[in-house]
C-alpha cells in the first residue's frame, strides 16, 4: 500500500476540510481546520484526502519512533486506520493517534484488535456546554453569574455597547488583545501568552475567510472584552477566543451570553474546549455543569 501524499494545510484549504469535518469529526475541536491552519507551528499538522477519507499527520509531534495522526475522517475508518498504518511503516515507524474519541477507540479496536494500547486522558476531555447554559445561566447553580450579569448591566450598562466583529472592530479587538497580553505578562507564562497572541493575530486577520464570528463589548468608547469561534458542525459550536478586563465585574459572563446570543443562538452545544489539566480551569469549566464531555484516548501501536 503507497505512503500518503500529505500537504501543509493552507487557508483556502480550511473550506475543504472543514466540509469533512462537519461530518464525521463529532464536534470536537481537535477537529476543526481553523485550529489545524492556526496551529501550523505547534502542531504540524499536513493532510490528505485519499478515497474519499481525509487524514492529519501532526508533524511537529512525530519523532523517531512514531508518526502522530488524528483519526481518519470519512465512511469508512476501518480502512483509513490500514492506510495509516501502511503509511507510518512506509516512513519506519509505528503509529501513534492522539485525540481518539469513544468511538473512535471503538473503531480502531475493532479494526485491530489487540494491536494498540490505549490510554484515557483526562486532560483532553473536552467540555460540551448546553447553549442554555451560557445563554441563560438557569437555576440555583447559576444565581451567582445571573447576579454579577445584573450588577453590571446596572453599574455600566449606559456605558456599553456591544457589538458583532466585524471589518469595522477587528483592529481594535487585536489592539486589546495585545495590551491584554501585556497586563497580564508578570502574572502569567510570557511566552504562552506570545503564543496565544499570534494564533490570535493569525485568526483575526482571516476572520471573514475562516468562518469566524465574534463579539466586542465597549465601554466608553474603548475595546474592554471580545470573544469569537467558528462551527464545528450543525450542532456544535467552538468558542476559541475570550478576553475581558476583569476591573469590570462580570464582564466575562456578559460576553459569554451576548456571544451566545449573536453568534451561537443556532447551535445547541457549545464546545469549551480542554482544560489540559489547568486545575483552576479545570474547576471553571465543571461549574457550567457539561452536558456531557467528549472523553479523548491516546492509542500507541504495539
Amino acid at each position: 500500500m503507497k505512503k500518503l501524499e500529505f500537504l501543509p494545510v493552507t487557508l483556502p484549504d480550511v473550506s475543504t476540510i472543514y466540509s469533512v469535518t462537519a461530518k464525521y469529526g463529532e464536534g470536537s475541536c481537535q477537529a476543526s481546520p481553523v485550529a489545524m491552519w492556526s496551529l501550523s507551528d505547534k502542531y504540524g499538522d499536513e493532510y490528505a484526502i485519499d478515497d474519499g477519507i481525509l487524514y492529519v499527520h501532526r508533524s511537529r509531534l512525530s519523532d523517531e519512533t512514531h508518526r502522530v495522526y488524528l483519526a481518519p475522517f470519512g465512511p469508512d475508518p476501518v480502512a483509513g486506520y490500514g492506510k495509516i498504518l501502511a503509511d507510518a511503516h512506509a516512513c519506519q515507524r509505528k503509529v501513534k493517534f492522539i485525540s481518539l474519541t469513544e468511538k473512535q477507540k471503538q473503531e480502531l479496536s475493532r479494526g485491530y484488535p489487540n494491536h494498540f494500547t490505549f490510554s484515557k486522558e483526562r486532560d483532553l476531555f473536552e467540555y460540551i456546554i448546553s447553549q442554555k447554559t451560557f445563554l441563560e445561566f438557569p437555576g440555583k447553580v447559576h444565581a451567582r453569574r445571573r447576579t454579577e450579569i445584573r450588577a453590571f448591566w446596572r453599574e455600566f450598562g449606559e456605558r456599553t455597547e456591544v457589538e458583532n466583529l466585524t471589518n469595522e472592530n477587528v483592529g481594535e479587538a487585536l489592539c486589546y488583545a495585545k495590551q491584554w497580553v501585556k497586563d497580564n505578562a508578570e502574572s502569567k507564562d510570557e511566552i504562552a501568552l506570545q503564543s496565544e497572541l499570534h494564533v490570535i493575530e493569525k485568526q483575526l486577520n482571516s476572520f471573514h475567510e475562516l468562518g469566524i464570528t465574534g463579539t466586542v463589548i465597549r465601554i466608553d468608547g474603548a475595546v474592554f472584552a471580545f470573544c469569537y469561534g467558528i462551527p464545528l458542525n450543525d450542532t456544535c459550536y467552538d468558542v476559541l477566543i475570550e478576553k475581558g478586563d476583569r476591573h469590570f465585574p462580570g464582564i466575562y459572563r456578559v460576553l459569554r451570553q451576548e456571544s451566545t446570543k449573536r453568534n451561537a443562538i443556532k447551535y445547541p452545544y457549545i464546545n469549551f474546549e480542554e482544560d489540559l489539566g489547568v486545575e483552576g480551569l479545570r474547576r471553571l469549566k465543571l461549574s457550567y455543569g457539561p452536558e456531557f464531555f467528549l472523553e479523548k484516548y491516546i492509542a500507541i501501536e504495539r
